[in-house]
């Protein structure tokens, strides 16, 4: 008897998986293969070069100062010595901060990288919804990623969750309402 249980449950899976068609993209050669994204990239570089160039100037202006106060700290006053350790001491301090505004994680390169990919990765993400609609996908994974990039909207259970849960709260206020009475 559980043999035949066994064997009806196997079959019922296999009907069931044989139903759900799954496809998958590979993001990574999507976004190398794309035009469009290989021009955001040419600009992202341009934009780079531009902000390593002025980097670059900053550092040769903070090594003058540091070279200036090496080679005078022994005949400077020490007034004069104090002044040029802050302006050393500030100078360290606007780089890091440059540096942190352009080029950071929050930075203005990675700002402009958004902007610049965000129109780029609807169009990638309709095209994708288009062809799992159009070919009948249930489902499209990202194998670089390993995330769903496209399901039907019946197989979202969020809802069901969600209502799930809200029947437990509903529950355990109940319960807490019946221990605050007695």
């Amino acid at each position: 008897m559980k043999k035949i249980i066994y064997l009806i449950s196997l079959i019922s899976i296999s009907i069931c998986i044989a139903e759900t068609k799954i496809g998958y993209i590979d993001s990574q050669v999507i976004m190398s293969e794309f035009q469009d994204v290989r021009q955001v990239q040419v600009e992202l570089e341009k934009e780079q070069k531009k902000l390593q160039t002025q980097y670059e100037k900053k550092i040769v202006t903070l090594d003058s100062l540091k070279t200036a106060y090496q080679t005078g700290s022994i005949v400077l006053s020490a007034q004069k010595k104090s002044q040029m350790e802050s302006d050393i001491i500030n100078k360290e301090k606007e780089l890091q901060q440059w540096q942190l505004q352009y080029f950071g994680p929050e930075g203005h390169l990675y700002s402009l990288q958004n902007e610049l990919l965000a129109p780029i990765l609807q169009t990638i993400d309709r095209i994708i919804r288009k062809i799992g609609e159009a070919k009948g996908y249930d489902y499209i994974f990202d194998a670089v990623q390993g995330s769903i990039v496209y399901a039907l909207d019946s197989h979202n259970l969020t809802q069901d969750v969600l209502n799930e849960l809200k029947k437990i709260n509903i529950e355990t206020d109940k319960i807490e309402a019946g221990k605050s009475s007695r």
